[in-house]
């Protein structure tokens, strides 16, 4: 079975943490490809810590029209979960 690429959409506090429990290998059958985040220094942030290989997005939209992942984790705050979430399930 190949791994499920994924994207991490938000990566404040519990968005950089799943990234990087998959990058520890705690999720083996998680490879991740994709991250997004508005917010210009958590992006610098992704490219700091990130392997170059996870390409980096401004808005989640970027991040879903961009045909790189299978699924995505959101982790932005709640009140923006059902915008996202109705795009990512289209």
């Amino acid at each position: 079975m190949s791994k499920v690429k994924l994207g991490v959409i938000g990566i404040g506090n519990m968005g950089s943490a799943h990234c990087q429990h998959i990058l520890q290998g705690l999720c083996p059958e998680v490879e991740l490809t994709a991250i997004a985040d508005s917010n210009p220094a958590r992006l610098e942030w992704a490219k700091e810590n990130l392997s170059d290989s996870v390409a980096r997005f401004a808005t989640a939209e970027e991040l879903l029209d961009s045909g790189l992942v299978d699924a995505v984790i959101i982790a932005v705050p709640h009140y923006f979960h059902s915008p996202i979430a109705i795009k990512a399930f289209e």
